[in-house]
């Protein structure tokens, strides 16, 4: 397994500081974010980016996004359909991949069934505009308001569509908030299983926890052996990124933040 750094760990620092902290933390690879690529769009500067990652001898793991991307009215969708595809053309000209869609919050007590099937729908669309070359990998989110918010559903979504460049990403902040068990990823096939976001949790009630309740790997209440132990099992190689929300790392030294989140990273999982 890899090490990353997910650009919500360091979400003030401008994109070109976040590279540098990255290089100088002796990552392998970052996350960037849809709402940080598209004014670099806008710009006309994916080039100037390309040269930026390459200069600092980075991969690209995946761009996170697009956010909310199930549920929406026809004209929403549209709208969402089309900044993803420019977000595709520039993903593959700095040589990723990989796109993170995010599903919207439950709307009208939509069933399981329902949810699975509309998103499976958007997806097959989003990969359409994209791509062959690229792969989604859908994350699920714990909260109880979200329309994918367990491993569950978000396995019946991909095995719906059987297609090789769709898939998942987990994170272990989300299982939290799910209650699922880290031994529960053994259901994925290994191929199916795109990316992981790592990171430890303070305690509390699950339902009341949120993105700001993020800790470092080894900082909190996680077992996050038994998440390597897991992946281990299940053959995983990919990415290890670690994504924080936590607003008090954002005020802090962001090569600081990015030397101790590496240093987490070795002394959990070894990588």
């Amino acid at each position: 397994m890899k090490p990353c750094l997910n650009q919500n760990t360091l979400k003030t620092t401008p994109t070109e500081a976040f590279l540098e902290a990255a290089r100088r933390a002796e990552f392998d690879a970052v996350e960037l974010t849809m709402g940080m690529i598209e004014p670099i769009i806008e710009k006309g500067a994916i080039t100037q980016l390309k040269r930026k990652i390459e200069d600092n001898g980075l991969t690209v793991a995946s761009i996170n996004g697009p956010e909310r991307f199930n549920l929406l009215a026809e004209k929403e969708f549209a709208t969402l359909l089309s900044r993803t595809e420019k977000v595709a053309a520039a993903s593959r000209e700095i040589g990723c991949t990989l796109l993170v869609p995010v599903p919207s919050p439950l709307k009208d007590h939509a069933s399981v069934d329902t949810i699975v099937t509309q998103a499976a729908q958007s997806l097959n669309k989003l990969t359409e505009v994209c791509g062959k070359e690229m792969c989604l990998g859908l994350e699920f989110l714990g909260e109880e308001k979200c329309s994918i918010n367990t491993l569950n559903t978000a396995v019946k979504v991909i095995n719906s569509m059987s297609k090789h460049n769709v898939g998942l990403v987990v994170d272990s902040f989300h299982m939290h908030l799910s209650k699922i068990m880290f031994s529960e990823l053994v259901q994925i096939q290994s191929n199916r299983l795109f990316l992981v976001h790592v990171n430890d949790s303070e305690a509390g009630d699950p339902r009341e926890l949120t993105d700001a309740n993020r800790l470092l790997p080894g900082d909190g209440v996680m077992n996050l052996q038994d998440l390597r132990l897991s992946l281990v099992q299940m053959g995983y190689d990919g990415f290890l990124s670690l994504e924080l929300f936590k607003p008090s790392y954002w005020q802090q030294d962001p090569q600081q933040v990015a030397k101790i989140c590496r240093e987490s990273l070795k002394r959990v999982f070894g990588v």
